[in-house]
């Protein structure tokens, strides 16, 4: 249900974003960005190049079902993360003020 992609990647300045990587292997694989997860970006100190892993998937369902949580909310931009981990730390307020009426109830 996925493949596999070993790709070196040649830059200028700084590392290019997960982002900016999975943009530009969609335009070279012709595949949806929804459907690529970037693994690893390896870099060299003192070289413009990088050795990037990435697993292209079939189907969304896939992704969503076979990648962790944590490594799909890295390719999200600054915004979309912390619009995540704001709502996480509300769902979890929430949840220990409603533990919280149910000790007291007992």
């Amino acid at each position: 249900s996925r493949t596999r992609v070993t790709a070196t990647l040649v830059y200028e300045g700084t590392t290019p974003s997960r982002q900016d990587i999975r943009k530009e292997l969609s335009q070279k694989l012709k595949v949806g960005e929804e459907l690529i997860v970037i693994k690893h970006i390896f870099t060299k100190f003192g070289f413009s190049k990088a050795k990037v892993i990435a697993h292209v998937y079939e189907d969304k369902n896939m992704v969503t079902r076979i990648e962790d949580e944590d490594l799909l909310n890295k390719h999200l931009s600054k915004d979309e993360q912390k619009k995540i981990k704001e709502a996480k730390q509300k769902a979890a307020q929430e949840a220990a003020a409603a533990a919280q009426q149910r000790k007291q109830q007992q």
